[in-house]
């Protein structure tokens, strides 16, 4: 059996963070183009577009930032076609520089909550294994690492 091991961190600024996050998935590498098909169509339901289409780059940390939380609630769940149409003038409007509207704004956080819990269940369906570990701020490297 063949898996495939993805791992990232979280950013660290050694100062007000009490720990840096390093975390990753493995997924069988049968899962892994599904996975990926599977991703680019919740994008798609999530924001009417690929977010690289707008320059946008999908990351964890902005999809469920404090803001897009207070920007999702701010209103009622919009319904599926209205949020995606919304999502794309978010988008292009900021691509073009130009202020989005607070229903712009609403539908954008719904979208970004909306696509991280599509992740986790599509993680889940695919069979994907979750790993993670928490370093303390201020901890050493150990001796010899490179």
């Amino acid at each position: 059996m063949t898996w495939l091991f993805f791992v990232d961190e979280s950013g660290h600024d050694h100062k007000t963070t009490p720990y840096e996050v390093r975390g990753g998935i493995a997924l069988h590498v049968e899962r892994l183009w599904p996975f990926v098909q599977d991703i680019q169509r919740l994008e798609i339901e999530c924001f009417g577009l690929r977010l690289r289409e707008s320059g946008k780059e999908l990351k964890g940390s902005t999809l469920i930032d404090r803001k897009r939380f207070r920007f999702a609630h701010q209103d009622d769940p919009l319904p599926s076609a209205t949020r995606r149409t919304l999502c794309q003038e978010f988008l292009s409007k900021g691509a073009r520089r130009e202020a989005p509207t607070q229903g712009e704004f609403t539908a954008y956080g719904q979208g970004c909550l909306g696509m991280a819990r599509g992740i986790f269940r599509l993680l889940k369906h695919h069979g994907a294994i979750a790993m993670a570990s928490a370093i303390p701020r201020g901890a050493t490297k150990p001796a010899g690492y490179r």
